[in-house]
């Protein structure tokens, strides 16, 4: 019995790392955001400029966008795709950016998208630790609002067998408010 009572004590501290984690989580894609954007800077600052040409504008079914982006570094030409949120070029559009030269697969354009599809997965992280955040307090504010209510149920219960209790010892009155003559042979 003492284990169960003390692992039902354990779970205001789960929840409390619950809502926690779910905040840290929501504060990811934040971070993310404010990395990418000093990345951008400093690519532009330290990269390398190059000339880069949109091979070809694709469209999913969900009416998403994907550039594919050829250009030349280093003396081999490169082939990859830039994510299409704000600025989507047709084919054959000539684009400027800025390559870092320790990995040349790593770059920036200069409309401001960072190569690949950065940051997808954190927005995905964002939402899990909203809901993780959000179903931790709900369940940690019922758990105290059930307890309360218990207590409260206890505390009347404990009321009513007081009032029973007088009730059975107190003298049976009749009309005029005295004791009744069958109490009063009693005792």
């Amino acid at each position: 019995m003492e284990i169960l009572r003390r692992w039902w004590r354990m779970r205001y501290p789960g929840y409390l790392l619950g809502v926690v984690v779910g905040l840290v989580m929501m504060w990811l894609p934040y971070k993310t955001y404010d990395d990418n954007e000093a990345w951008q800077e400093q690519l532009r600052t330290d990269g390398v400029p190059a000339q880069g040409v949109i091979d070809q504008l694709v469209r999913d079914r969900r009416g998403k966008a994907t550039m594919h982006l050829r250009y030349e570094f280093a003396g081999l030409e490169r082939r990859v795709e830039v994510a299409c949120m704000e600025v989507c070029h047709p084919a054959g559009t000539s684009v400027r950016i800025w390559v870092n030269p320790d990995d040349p697969v790593d770059f920036v354009t200069d409309f401001g998208m960072l190569s690949g599809h950065r940051g997808r997965v954190q927005g995905v992280i964002g939402v899990v630790g909203l809901v993780l955040s959000g179903s931790m307090a709900l369940a940690g504010y019922s758990r105290l609002a059930q307890r309360r209510h218990e207590h409260r149920r206890r505390d009347w219960q404990r009321q009513q067998r007081v009032q029973r209790q007088q009730q059975a010892w107190r003298p049976r009155t009749g009309r005029r408010g005295k004791p009744s003559a069958r109490w009063r042979k009693k005792n």
